[in-house]
């Protein structure tokens, strides 16, 4: 039987553009562990992912109860959220710096990380992201991890890195407020037993040696220079 939520209040900020694993992959685990997950955003209207996948809000920013635990999902464009201005302007960057001052854990997976650092949040902080996306990140005053490892752990802020990080890091957080036991029963009711076919998971992995050029293909395909660029200018305008 699955269990019912318990009370743990789970808040996804949804904007357009984000990557839908990043938040329905984390809710399954969190789902299985009994929390009571929220897809929030600024305002009713469905939220189109990256893929094409509208995820229904539960409730808008200003209604949504006080969260136990913040999880911001990454993305792929980050124009809906910067074009609105520097924090105390900005209705997401500011709707996450208010859940923060109370929340039991801050937590992002993939370029969510990114969004953290806008609103200040991972300031001083051990941090990590999606391999691409580094360089980005460390345009903040934070410290990210050379190595690949999948999720980081720093204070109260957990930071995951690319896209299916976030099974790790949810599992990881399930066991940190509710125990390994509950995490395992989780993850043997999602079956969550990877076995990738190939392995070119980080640019660290064994298959690198086959085909070296591409995590620079990837940087490309994804505008990660242009992300960069974007950043830079938001952080001059503010």
């Amino acid at each position: 039987m699955i269990k019912k939520a318990r009370g743990l209040k789970v808040g996804f900020p949804l904007y357009k553009n984000l990557d839908s694993l990043d938040v329905l992959g984390p809710l399954q685990t969190f789902f299985y562990a009994g929390f009571d997950n929220w897809l929030l955003a600024e305002d009713d209207c469905e939220v189109e992912s990256l893929e094409g996948v509208f995820i229904k809000p539960r409730a808008v920013f200003k209604a949504a109860p006080q969260l136990d635990i913040l999880f911001v999902p990454g993305g792929s464009d980050f124009t809906s959220v910067l074009e609105e201005g520097p924090r105390g302007k900005n209705t997401y960057l500011d709707f996450l710096t208010e859940q923060a001052q109370k929340a039991k854990l801050v937590c992002s997976v993939c370029t969510g990380a990114l969004l953290l650092a806008a609103g200040g949040l991972l300031d001083g902080q051990t941090v990590t992201t999606h391999w691409a996306f580094k360089d980005v990140l460390r345009l903040f005053p934070c410290t990210v991890v050379e190595d690949y490892r999948r999720y980081v752990h720093s204070g109260n802020r957990i930071t995951g890195a690319g896209i299916s990080s976030g099974l790790d890091e949810a599992l990881y957080i399930v066991s940190v407020l509710e125990g390994v036991a509950v995490a395992r029963r989780g993850q043997l009711s999602m079956q969550y037993h990877p076995q990738p076919l190939l392995h070119y998971g980080d640019p660290a992995d064994a298959d690198r040696s086959d085909e070296p050029g591409l995590p620079d293909q990837i940087r490309s395909d994804w505008q990660v220079a242009e992300t960069l660029q974007q950043f830079q200018k938001w952080i001059a305008a503010v």
